[in-house]
């Protein structure tokens, strides 16, 4: 089960390995931010249970030589993602199953730029509908209700596949109505990245290949960093400009983060 109780300094040392010189820095410099709390002889800094995500992924940043201006801009975005999705008070799976919703949005709105290329190749010159009378019937546009309806009976069929915490509901229904597709996805891998909790019998928590790192980048000195998972990230970055990019196992990291011991030992 998720622990999503705040969590002590010393606590998130042990977790991240973080020597305690640099969390101090770091609590200093803004770099992991305590719960604000009165302040007094004995009391102890908590924080919340994601900023141990945030400090581990910093130590390797760190290690490979990044300093605390791009910490600071790459947990800048880690934060906003949190902000953007506790703002619409939705939790990790809650995320998942709107995540669900964008996917059945955008299976739909292929399906509808396939539907106007066979109009456009059933009215080109010397197309023959006799002889290609299901291409005719699929390039039929449908109306605004028909649309609405069929798109309505993909999300139903969905309700009722996914079933659990990631269940898609009326609630999340509502929340994508006001929620716009380019600022979901600008927040999503940051997002599932600093909530993430690996289970100890998690295969996918010991390793990744290449294609499931994160990859974080920057154009220019100075320049805020920029990363992204998956496959098509070391793409994405290329495309964006960089030249050189670093890659970190952020699963493998978060893994030995909550199935680490006490006396700092994996389990």
């Amino acid at each position: 089960m998720p622990n999503h109780e705040p969590i002590l300094r010393g606590d998130i040392m042990a977790k991240a390995e973080i020597p305690r010189d640099v969390m101090t820095f770091w609590v200093r410099g803004g770099v992991l931010r305590p719960i604000a709390a009165p302040t007094g002889t004995g009391f102890k800094l908590r924080f919340p249970w994601y900023e141990a995500n945030i400090a581990a992924i910093m130590n390797q940043l760190r290690i490979l030589g990044v300093n605390i201006e791009g910490m600071l801009s790459i947990g800048r975005v880690y934060r906003e993602a949190i902000a953007y999705f506790d703002g619409f008070g939705l939790n990790r799976d809650q995320v998942y199953g709107l995540w669900s919703l964008f996917i059945i949005e955008g299976n739909f709105v292929a399906s509808e730029l396939k539907r106007a290329e066979l109009r456009d190749l059933v009215n080109s010159p010397g197309f023959d509908r006799d002889q290609h009378p299901r291409i005719v019937e699929a390039s039929v546009a449908l109306s605004e209700a028909e649309q609405r309806e069929e798109l309505k009976t993909a999300m139903l069929a969905a309700a009722g596949e996914i079933h659990g915490e990631r269940r898609l509901t009326r609630e999340i229904i509502e929340i994508r109505e006001k929620m716009e597709r380019e600022d979901f996805y600008r927040h999503l891998d940051a997002y599932l990245t600093v909530t993430e909790q690996p289970d100890a019998d998690d295969p996918a928590g010991y390793s990744a290949d290449l294609e499931e790192m994160t990859y974080f980048w920057r154009t220019g000195e100075g320049e805020e960093y920029r990363f992204a998972w998956g496959a098509e990230a070391s793409d994405e970055a290329t495309g964006d400009g960089a030249k050189s990019m670093i890659a970190v196992d952020v699963t493998a990291v978060l893994y030995e983060v909550w199935n680490r011991s006490k006396d700092g030992t994996s389990a």
